[in-house]
C-alpha cells in the first residue's frame, strides 16, 4: 500500500487490486475516494484533496526499460 497525505493532514491509501495488465503491472485504486479525487491528463495525474482543495501533480516520466 502507498499512502498519500495532503499538507492539511488528510490521508488516503492506494492499494493493489490483484488485477494485472498485459505487462504484469498491478492496478491500484484509492482506498477512500471521498478524501482525494484525481484527473488523468495527457502527461500527468493530478490528485486533489477533497478537504482543502490543494492539488498535487504527478508528472509522467520515461518508462522503465
Amino acid at each position: 500500500m502507498m499512502v498519500l497525505e495532503c499538507e492539511c493532514g488528510n490521508r488516503t491509501g492506494l492499494f493493489a487490486t490483484g488485477d494485472r495488465d498485459e505487462h504484469g503491472r498491478e492496478f491500484i485504486e484509492l482506498e477512500d475516494d471521498d478524501r482525494f479525487g484525481f484527473e488523468i491528463g495527457e502527461d500527468s495525474v493530478v490528485f486533489r484533496c477533497s478537504f482543502c482543495g490543494y492539488k498535487y501533480r504527478l508528472k509522467q516520466y520515461a518508462p522503465f526499460e
